[in-house]
């Protein structure tokens, strides 16, 4: 079955789902990052490796409740939601996360389109952001958020914007990404467990350093296709030119990594395809002839 017809189906039964993440995320803003010296993980409070993040709508006493699974094509809209309890009572209390109580990531199934948002949250605990026109096919929506007194979570679940979808395959992998006139290259070989990998922005022909935006050098979500699991990692405290991740892979697979960075004002979006191997195939090794075979 190829894409296309995958997103039709999905759209037409709500299943999983998250112009292209370059166009989109220039106009919305990445989670700010507290920039660490150490390692981190699977994003958690306690840095110890958990199971990936927003494949559920519901967990640890908190639900994902939105106002609405259907989105309207082609047209802007305004997109509401709430992070309620067990009771089905709205929470209004939120610990800031890198400098905003809450981030809401917005992904299509075919991993190209891109949304990192900070929505506003009335009295009531009714959360609120404008969403850009988007195309027809199934989106998954992720909220970050620590309640006050509580662990961070990652909730997600399904929208759908009716219509035709477009036949768009994953972008094929490549270690090279351009937008709006900058491109990034990434380094490092993606593979089970931790892996680190270094993005260094150049414009004209000449490395630029980024802008401090949300307190972080840059951000980068990671997402695995299938599931859309979503891996959050945050990058090192390095004064050099490259910004370095070290994030966690917890399975083979094909990987979409969205590095978020700022520069003269604008916040872009750099997206790239990985595909993460199989350990066991990783390690085979050819065996070398014997000398003097043939």
């Amino acid at each position: 079955m190829n894409t296309a017809t995958k997103l039709a189906a999905f759209a037409a039964v709500l299943a999983v789902g998250f112009g292209g993440a370059a166009a989109v995320g220039a106009t919305a803003g990445p989670i700010g990052v507290t920039t660490s010296s150490h390692s981190t993980h699977v994003t958690g409070t306690s840095g110890v490796t958990e199971h990936p993040r927003g494949l559920a709508v519901a967990e640890a006493g908190y639900r994902l409740r939105v106002e609405t699974s259907t989105i309207t094509a082609g047209a802007p809209s305004q997109f509401g939601f709430a992070i309620v309890d067990d009771r089905g009572e709205p929470i209004t209390s939120f610990d800031p996360l890198h400098e905003r109580a809450l981030h809401l990531i917005v992904l299509s199934r075919n991993l190209v389109d891109y949304l990192h948002l900070h929505p506003t949250m009335d009295s009531s605990g009714r959360w609120t952001v404008d969403l850009p026109p988007l195309q027809p096919g199934s989106y998954r929506v992720f909220a970050d958020f620590q309640p006050t007194g509580a662990d961070n979570l990652t909730l997600g679940t399904d929208v759908t914007v009716p219509g035709d979808v477009p036949g768009v395959d994953v972008p094929l992998q490549s270690s090279v990404a351009n937008v709006d006139g900058y491109t990034v290259t990434m380094t490092g070989t993606p593979e089970l467990g931790d892996t680190e990998l270094r993005f260094t922005v150049e414009l004209a022909g000449h490395v630029v350093r980024t802008d401090p935006y949300l307190g972080a050098a840059g951000h980068l979500v990671a997402i695995r296709d299938g599931d859309l699991a979503y891996l959050h990692v945050h990058p090192h405290d390095d004064e050099t030119s490259a910004i370095t991740f070290t994030g966690e892979f917890p399975t083979p697979g094909t990987y979409r990594l969205f590095f978020d960075f700022s520069h003269d004002g604008n916040v872009r979006t750099a997206a790239f395809t990985v595909v993460v191997p199989d350990a066991a195939a990783h390690d085979r090794v050819t065996p070398s002839p014997a000398p003097g075979g043939h």
